[in-house]
């Protein structure tokens, strides 16, 4: 049986052991990266569509993607987004008979109310570069230049793109200009996510439709 206060527990712990890493995590160059999986989901009430797609960044083509589709665990819960998705998300993963070198989520990575956020979740267990890409903000203050400042760091920025905001923070393993580089170079006209997750997102809900 899902426990909330363990849940917060372990995010609490596993947070402040990535934010002691932050400082460590490298520079990775957009030109060092090749396959990016973007990961997101629909809900048909408890059920959850999960969806991985694989692009392949200099090719411009998605290379794979996989469909999951499980009952959630627990409902939603603010803050513990990670601990109602990510199951899916790993099973995908598992099933992609190529390994991605960068994982982008719909979702937020250390800028979170406990520095774990599903990007960062992600990540870590993946064992892989991770990216939180978020439509709306959690977690932390927007400075001048718009960075977000949480947990007394520069973890995330705003990028404005088609005249809307995403948040972008760092999930695990690389640095913030790093992730926003990446992001940056993702990014294309006629649409507000990065590629691989446009592609992810469509994947997710044309399931849910066709399979209600």
């Amino acid at each position: 049986m899902f426990n909330y206060e363990r849940a917060v527990h372990a995010q609490k712990v596993l947070g402040e052991r990535v934010l002691k890493q932050v400082s460590r995590f490298p520079k990775l160059e957009f030109s060092r990266v090749r396959l990016v999986a973007g990961l997101d989901s629909s809900f048909i009430n408890s059920i959850q569509v999960a969806a991985a797609v694989v692009y392949d960044v200099r090719e411009d083509i998605v290379v794979e993607e996989k469909v999951v589709r499980r009952e959630a665990a627990i409902p939603y819960v603010p803050g513990l987004l990670a601990f109602r998705e990510l199951p899916g998300y790993l099973k995908t993963l598992s099933l992609l008979k190529v390994k991605p070198d960068m994982l982008l989520v719909d979702g937020h990575g250390l800028t979170h109310p406990r520095a774990f956020g599903i990007a960062t979740h992600l990540g870590l267990v993946a064992k892989t570069p991770s990216i939180g890409v978020a439509k709306k903000p959690l977690h932390g203050v927007v400075d001048g230049e718009g960075y977000i400042i949480a947990h007394g760091l520069r973890l995330g920025k705003v990028i404005h793109h088609g005249g809307r905001r995403l948040y972008v923070s760092i999930g695990y393993g690389l640095s913030l200009e790093s992730a926003v580089e990446i992001v940056g170079k993702l990014l294309r006209e006629g649409s507000h996510l990065p590629i691989p997750l446009h592609h992810a997102d469509r994947l997710s809900r044309k399931y849910k439709k066709e399979n209600p």
